[in-house]
């Protein structure tokens, strides 16, 4: 197990579920797909219930994912891909400040730490 080889970085290791506060529900998931690379990126990933989309949950939780990354001595910067078509997704990164910077197949996405 990876976790347990490298318990110093298991919060990176860790595959979070999302609970809806008002009924205990698991509404998603995120993830950190790595540990930071030598530029100090780490990709973040997440899904969400089709019946839980539109509401906010994805961007709170994404936030909240990429503000304690970017408090750790080793990430500058969480990027993220989606498919061209996804605009819900990109939508979330949008408003937790991400900015696309390549595009072929996919998008990819950056969000760097604040200076």
């Amino acid at each position: 197990m990876v976790t347990e080889k490298d318990a110093r970085n298991y919060l990176y290791h860790t595959f979070w579920f999302l609970i809806r506060k008002t009924d205990r529900i698991v509404i998603g998931s995120a993830d950190f797909k790595y540990l930071p690379n030598k530029q100090g990126e780490v990709e973040i990933g997440y899904g969400l219930g089709k019946n839980f989309e539109h509401k906010g949950y994805m961007t709170e939780a994404t936030k909240a994912m990429c503000d304690w990354a970017l408090t750790q001595d080793n990430t500058s910067y969480v990027i993220a891909e989606t498919e061209i078509e996804n605009l819900a997704s990109q939508n979330v990164l949008k408003r937790c400040g991400f900015k696309l910077y390549k595009q072929d197949n996919t998008c990819w996405w950056k969000l760097q730490m604040k200076k």
